[in-house]
């Protein structure tokens, strides 16, 4: 479906890069010819990554913290000034508890959910939308939703509020810079991570075989999300904004 330089002399920015979805949609977009500025809280979670970050071309990664949102709009602008324009950015930032409503931390940790998720990466999002930043005209923005967003979960709570907040978010920002740029949500369902490896050694043995009786077409990989992330930002979707696009094996149905 890509030609091999469909994003050539492209720059995109990314969010949560360190690992997963984030991290996998940086080595696809570099492969295909665009410059990627990566954004991740700890460097040191790119383990497997490593060897390319030495070995890639136009490849950045900057490592930061963004719990502390309410600047992150200026610091964008920084980094224009320093790396040039871009031509769309990534969302993929976000953390994940299992908060029961009854957890006497619910408040502080859902505050912390939305502070990331939600209010972090749209501020990375004022920024490139700014003016100043210079982001060129068809640029295309990708924000990581997911189906819990839509599909109840117990202890999910507060993460999938957030994630409901970026279904709603997007419609009304395609709206507001339509027809220069465009944003679309994606939603995915359970995908193979190292956080999720990790969960699985936690977990009783049948905790991946019994999840993947929920899903029609088996577990998902973080290279099926990073196609659909190419596609988005591509010329070829230049007529789909303001949709969330739910991949997720059948999960949802």
């Amino acid at each position: 479906m890509f030609k091999d330089d469909i994003f050539l002399n492209k720059r995109y920015l990314i969010t949560g890069a360190s690992s997963g979805i984030g991290a996998d949609a940086a080595l696809k977009l570099n492969s295909l010819g665009a410059e990627v500025i990566c954004i991740g809280r700890n460097l040191n979670s790119l383990k497997e990554y490593k060897i390319w970050l030495n070995i890639l071309i136009n490849f950045l990664y900057i490592e930061k913290d963004l719990s502390d949102f309410y600047d992150l709009d200026a610091w964008v602008l920084k980094r224009v000034e320093e790396y040039g324009y871009f031509n769309g950015a990534v969302l993929s930032a976000g953390i994940q508890y299992i908060l029961p409503l009854r957890s006497k931390f619910f408040l502080n940790k859902a505050l912390d959910i939305f502070n990331i998720n939600y209010f972090a990466n749209m501020q990375i999002l004022k920024g490139l939308l700014d003016n100043k930043a210079k982001t060129q005209s068809a640029a295309s923005f990708v924000w990581i939703s997911s189906i819990s967003s839509i599909k109840g979960e117990k202890g999910l709570i507060s993460y999938a509020s957030s994630k409901a907040a970026i279904n709603a978010a997007v419609k009304s920002i395609a709206l507001e810079f339509a027809p220069k740029y465009r944003i679309n949500a994606i939603s995915p369902g359970f995908v193979m991570t190292n956080m999720i490896k990790e969960w699985s050694s936690v977990y009783d043995e049948n905790f991946l075989e019994n999840i993947e009786k929920q899903y029609p077409l088996g577990i998902g990989s973080t290279d099926y999300i990073s196609n659909l992330i190419s596609f988005l930002l591509s010329d070829l979707s230049s007529w789909i904004t303001g949709q969330n696009l739910i991949i997720d094996g059948g999960a949802s149905i």
